[in-house]
């Protein structure tokens, strides 16, 4: 079966391969056909096209070519500058041309010309002409030099030509190495310039003498002086051909936090040591055991640890009974306020065990049970619904037979959380969700399957004029513009560019054809067909991606 194609068909110069014309045994077996339309006449054994005059002044088929001259009436060629000229004479004249040789091979329906250049070995001469790539005829100018000769520090191959080749001469170089180690005060000489011509060879050399400077080494010590309260002073002193303090360094201590005390005179020493009371102004971290020992102190640690108003963070739980214990033991201990009392059975109000009503129990703050049977509770401000999985809790103390209200109570629904959507799985909230009964299945047990015959993102659009599609005739082209932002289509938000699209036709046998599909940047999506084509004939099938 044919695939038809509703539109021109651009192969954008890309080759057809193995292609096979249409075939029919007789022009009436093909029918009428369109302007440029080919098939094949199996009788004829022959291509043949539809053309708008045959020469009887109508349309019609005729053999492809059949408007050139055929071989066997006599084709006659003259060959001039750059052209051909056919003639129907019967004859071919062949005429060699300027430098070239014209001659003939095999007869009749295999003639074959074959062209050659009329040019022989020789030595060209002065009066001898060349073609230039601008394609004109030029002479190449002679002269007299029969030699080239080599001379200082030149070679020449080949001399007396045709292509002398000049080199200059290799020149070898010996070099000489001389050591020295002058002192303080002695002289050597070096290369202090060179100097070459343009051709790069040394002209001259200029030799400086150099004259080291005397010993300047001088001897200094680093003795410790006292300094002012809490400081110490490294001098710099100099002890060679200069004398006296050259340069100080001053090593202070900050009270509370660093003690300075120092041996004075050469080769003394400073010691840097915390001072008996230290003050730590950030952060202490301690990789050990901190011991506590000292008694009889009037600051803040005399046999105690004042925090000063901050928080103790990240303390282990202790196991022993000495040990401090943190704020999850704390909470631990007096968890018993408030326990599971296990489930409740809402069927029958106001339910087992009894939590509202006048003969309601007692409970602690904190109490709270399980929903394991659906029903409704009758408090004395409101009724309350609750079902299986919802946890109900005592905001405070509730004493038996008081007729509370639902306020004393916290419901948690345990379907109060409804699924939401999100970029990623841990992003995406998790909860109760509802599902189209038209592209899923939910099983009594909350199993979900989608429908095998059910595509959720699939629609089916009818080409017709009805919303949400709208027919266009003109300039020989017929436009379906479909909206898929329909609600019956893919709803707000939809993109022409994330559609897919199949045309089919519209009764069986349903046939899958080709029209021109554009996509706009919005939900605007057009089919677009050759010639008039009328509503309800064509249907295309609209996939979202």
């Amino acid at each position: 079966m044919a695939i038809n194609f509703l539109n021109n068909v651009n192969l954008n110069s890309i080759q057809v391969e193995n292609i096979v014309i249409e075939k029919f045994a007789s022009d009436a077996a093909a029918g009428t056909g369109v302007v440029g339309q080919l098939y094949f006449d199996t009788t004829a054994d022959t291509l043949k096209q539809y053309v708008s005059n045959t020469g009887s002044g109508a349309a019609g088929w005729a053999e492809v070519g059949s408007t050139s001259v055929k071989a066997g009436t006599g084709i006659g060629v003259t060959f001039a500058a750059g052209e051909a000229t056919v003639r129907n004479t019967g004859l071919v004249t062949v005429l060699d041309g300027t430098y070239i040789d014209l001659s003939k091979q095999g007869g009749g329906d295999n003639t074959q010309l074959t062209a050659d250049l009329s040019a022989v070995d020789g030595t060209s001469i002065a009066s001898d002409r060349f073609l230039t790539k601008n394609n004109k005829w030029a002479t190449i100018p002679f002269g007299d030099i029969t030699e080239v000769q080599g001379g200082t520090y030149i070679n020449v191959t080949n001399q007396t030509g045709p292509i002398p080749i000049v080199n200059h001469d290799l020149t070898s170089r010996t070099n000489t190495t001389s050591t020295a180690s002058p002192g303080y005060g002695a002289t050597f000489t070096a290369v202090d310039s060179v100097t070459t011509n343009t051709t790069g060879h040394v002209t001259a050399l200029n030799v400086k003498t150099i004259t080291l400077p005397s010993d300047t080494n001088e001897t200094y010590t680093l003795p410790i002086a006292a300094g002012a309260s809490n400081s110490a002073i490294m001098n710099l002193t100099a002890g060679g051909t200069g004398s006296g303090i050259k340069s100080s360094v001053t090593v202070f201590g900050t009270t509370g936090r660093i003690a300075i005390t120092e041996q004075t005179g050469n080769n003394g020493s400073i010691t840097v040591d915390f001072p008996d009371d230290v003050i730590i102004v950030d952060d202490l971290t301690v990789g050990g055991v901190i011991t506590q020992s000292q008694t009889g102190e009037t600051n803040s640690f005399a046999s105690k640890l004042n925090m000063n108003s901050t928080k103790i963070t990240n303390l282990a739980t202790g196991t022993a009974s000495t040990d401090a214990v943190n704020l999850g033991q704390v909470e631990l201990l007096v968890a018993g306020v408030g326990v599971f009392k296990g489930g409740y059975n809402a069927t029958t109000d106001p339910g087992t065990p009894k939590i509202s009503g006048g003969s309601n129990i007692a409970l602690d703050q904190g109490d709270y049970f399980v929903v394991t049977h659906d029903g409704d509770i009758t408090f004395s401000d409101t009724t309350v619904s609750v079902e299986v999985g919802d946890f109900i809790f005592a905001n405070a103390t509730i004493t038996a037979s008081s007729t509370p209200a639902s306020t004393q109570y916290t419901f948690v629904l345990a379907d109060a959380n409804v699924a939401g959507a999100g970029a990623t799985d841990g992003a995406t909230e998790k909860g109760v969700s509802g599902f189209d009964s038209a592209n899923f299945t939910v099983s009594a047990s909350g199993w979900v399957q989608l429908k095998s015959q059910s595509n959720a993102n699939g629609r089916k659009q009818t080409l017709n004029n009805t919303a949400p599609c709208a027919r266009v005739e003109a300039n020989g082209l017929t436009t379906f513009t479909i909206n898929l932002a329909a609600a019956s289509l893919f709803g707000t938000g939809a993109l022409a560019e994330n559609v897919t699209v199949e045309v089919t036709q519209n009764v069986s046998p349903y046939q899958t054809v080709y029209a021109d599909v554009t996509r706009s940047g919005s939900a605007s999506i057009s089919v677009i067909f050759s010639g008039s084509v009328a509503v309800n004939v064509y249907r295309v099938l609209l996939t979202h991606v």
